[in-house]
């Protein structure tokens, strides 16, 4: 066997296992759009601790008194806190194969020597882990918006006909961000509401052009006047995208011909597609990679010393196996400054 110090025999740790964790949610539109922000480093939970402050202004009284500066009711002279959390949940991805398999593709994998000492080569290596990057990173996009922590009969929510199912298949490790909207804006209880509640402009399907630009109007006119500066998005699915663009196009006064894409905005603020984003559902925040974002992703080493482990299956055995362990969860920072219009609802 080769000597453990090779890329062969290799265990990643330290930055570059953090490299390769950020790299896993890199790999879909939602980061690469600029939308979500990771921390890494959370072994069990990570507080997103939230403060403001009650009404302050009373009548001027020559002495005051500490009954002045004490609380009152309406949250009166009274900091609030509230919390929220990221608890990442663990997954990992396991697959064996046996490098033969591809000789018969690769001029370079083809055997030299004797069977007994062949190993696999870093090329087909690191082919294999692209390819396997890009499989994991496809669910990972869908899970960040669609997941819900114990399958789809746990999460209770009900979907359109035909469309994709809340926490279907393996979206079952963690509650994604259309199952804490629903979770937040139908709570009662402090933890869940922590923050405020996501403000629902609409639950109706958008089964044209029209009913989108009608949804984006009600989002507008809902969205909190306080907030209207900052770097909003519009994030919605690459379906209502291409009827929304449809229907612009197709007005007797276009904003672009036919040959052209319309503008991806709305009242000055960006409409981002994502692959991912259920169908009739439409999302209104600040989302961006730094602290600032609405949408937080934790991640976690599962292992403090091996993420990713590439190795044979055992001494005497011709097939080798990547391995990752990964912990993962996702939540939204302040749930009031989101306005969602979907036609999901809870059960």
């Amino acid at each position: 066997m080769a000597d453990t110090a090779t890329f062969l025999q290799n265990g990643y740790n330290g930055e570059v296992l953090e490299d390769l964790l950020t790299y896993t949610a890199q790999g879909n539109d939602t980061y690469r759009e600029g939308l979500i922000h990771i921390k890494s480093g959370i072994q069990h939970k990570y507080t997103l601790p939230s403060i403001r402050l009650g009404e302050v202004i009373q009548d001027n009284v020559p002495t005051p008194q500490s009954t002045h500066g004490a609380k009152g009711a309406d949250g009166f002279n009274e900091y609030q806190f509230t919390e929220r959390y990221l608890e990442p949940q663990d997954f990992m991805v396991y697959l064996e194969f046996d490098p033969r398999d591809f000789e018969s593709y690769w001029r370079f994998a083809q055997p030299t020597g004797n069977l007994v000492f062949r190993e696999l080569d870093p090329k087909l290596q690191a082919t294999m882990l692209r390819l396997l990057m890009d499989k994991k990173n496809e669910y990972i996009g869908g899970a960040i918006w669609t997941a819900a922590k114990g399958g789809s009969a746990t999460a209770g929510i009900t979907a359109p006909a035909g469309c994709t199912a809340i926490g279907a298949g393996k979206e079952k490790y963690f509650d994604g961000v259309i199952k804490r909207i629903l979770d937040n804006v139908n709570a009662t209880d402090a933890e869940t509401v922590a923050g405020g509640q996501c403000i629902l402009s609409g639950n109706t399907e958008l089964a044209d052009g029209a009913a989108i630009e009608a949804a984006l109007y009600a989002m507008w006119t809902k969205c909190p006047k306080q907030i209207r500066r900052k770097p909003l998005s519009f994030v919605m699915s690459w379906e209502m995208w291409d009827l929304y663009d449809r229907y612009l196009t197709d007005k007797t006064v276009k904003y672009s011909e036919n040959t052209e894409v319309n503008r991806y905005r709305f009242k000055g603020k960006r409409i981002i597609p994502i692959t991912g984003v259920p169908e009739h559902t439409i999302v209104l925040g600040n989302f961006t990679t730094g602290i600032d974002s609405n949408l937080w992703m934790g991640v976690d080493y599962a292992n403090d010393t091996e993420v990713l482990k590439v190795d044979r299956l055992q001494s005497n055995s011709e097939l080798f196996f990547f391995q990752m362990r990964m912990k993962m969860d996702v939540n939204i920072v302040k749930p009031a400054e989101i306005v969602v219009h979907t036609a999901y609802k809870k059960a």
